[in-house]
Parts: structure tokens; sequence; C-alpha cells
């Protein structure tokens, strides 16, 4: 089946099983609202983050984006020479996020499963 996929779509699927081996840790490490601890938010950024540097071409967008700014700062057509690299960036993180939460998700719903028998 992998071999039937796009390179984004495999990238999303690495991306969701790495976050999958962060989840049960990262919810033992914070419990089950990680919001309401600041510790929690930012170990949360953090792996948001690596999952969409490793896997969602987060650096490139990085990259594109700083390059888009310098080139942007010399030209008069700013926001659009700026608009397609930072959404390149902001969907990658938002992938990330969406992915990580999924996997925490599942693995909450795992212990729940796991406490009742």
């Amino acid at each position: 089946m992998d071999g039937d996929l796009t390179p984004q779509a495999r990238a999303v699927l690495r991306a969701f099983t790495d976050a999958q081996t962060r989840a049960a840790g990262f919810l033992l490490a914070t419990g089950v609202f990680p919001e309401v601890s600041e510790s929690g938010s930012e170990r949360l950024h953090s792996i948001v983050r690596d999952l969409a540097a490793r896997h969602l071409d987060q650096r490139r967008a990085d990259r594109a984006l700083r390059v888009a700014l310098n080139r942007a700062c010399r030209a008069l057509e700013a926001r659009d020479q700026i608009e397609g690299p930072l959404n390149a960036l902001l969907s990658a993180e938002t992938k990330a996020a969406y992915l990580f939460g999924l996997a925490a998700g599942l693995q909450l719903g795992s212990i729940t499963e796991t406490l009742k028998t």
C-alpha cells in the first residue's frame, strides 16, 4: 500500500507513526490536559515543531519564507511573495499538531480501554 501513496502522503504517515511513539510519554508526563501546564505547552510545541521539521518539509518552508521575506523587502509585490511560503510553513506545523493530537487521543483511548479490563 505504501508504494501507492504520494510522497506527501507517505510523509504524513511517517509523521503520524512518529507522533504515536511520542504520545504515550507525553500524556504520562503532562496528564490529560497538557494545556493547563506551561511546561506541557512548551513540550507540545517542541514536539509539533520537530514532527513538522522531520516529516512535513517545515525546514524547507522556513527557508523559503526567509528568502521571500528578504526579497520582499526590496519588492513592491511583497504580499504575493510572502503568502505562499508562509502558508506552507503554517501548513506543516498545523498538520503536525493535528497528527500529534490524533495520536495522543488514540493513545488516551487505549489507556482508557486497558483500565476498563
